[in-house]
């Protein structure tokens, strides 16, 4: 309850705004046992960096399970931000801005440090199914940081602007551009 409602508030109105007393307001929790569980605003912090990082993961593995063929995995990717299009316009990617707010720490910060993992997951998984769609090794690393800035770059812009239909028409362009990326498929 407690981390839900930090995760909704540091995507809201982001780290510097929020304070642990928005926290109980939001989670209904009174203050003192907000304290019990997280002594600092870093420490609920970490908490939601922790628990977006298992969203994702679960993400991940629910398109895994359910797609066979890593193009449909990708196509996936692209398309998840149409899936929360009005959180995404009205606040931004959830992952995405998480990571450029705790940025703003410092590089020596540990929440920017921990944080960078969201991304970084993201390259990651859409590093392996570039290769596994027959991308080499070598360009599939590239290939799917150019395809997370895409993604990015998109959910900033959309929500800068505030239109979802940017957010959509975007994202149709990128998987096209992936598309026309990726290695034909064989028809054996």
């Amino acid at each position: 309850m407690l981390v839900q409602a930090a995760r909704q508030l540091l995507h809201e109105q982001g780290f510097g705004r929020t304070t642990l007393a928005d926290v109980a307001e939001r989670s209904g929790v009174p203050l003192g046992n907000v304290y019990y569980y997280f002594k600092t605003k870093e420490a609920i912090a970490e908490a939601v960096i922790c628990a977006r990082e298992a969203e994702l993961r679960g993400l991940f593995a629910a398109w895994t399970s359910k797609h066979r063929d890593p193009r449909a995995r990708l196509r996936c990717l692209v398309r998840a931000p149409l899936e929360t299009a009005d959180e995404v316009v009205s606040f931004g990617c959830p992952y995405g801005s998480l990571c450029h707010e705790l940025e703003k720490l410092g590089p020596k910060s540990p929440l920017a440090a921990s944080s960078s993992r969201l991304l970084g997951l993201y390259i990651e998984f859409a590093e392996q199914q570039l290769r596994a769609a027959g991308v080499r090794t070598r360009e599939a690393t590239g290939l799917a940081t150019e395809l997370i800035a895409a993604l990015q770059g998109t959910a900033l812009l959309a929500h800068t602007i505030r239109s979802r239909a940017l957010l959509a028409s975007q994202l149709r362009r990128v998987e096209r551009w992936l598309e026309s990326e990726l290695p034909p498929t064989s028809l054996s």
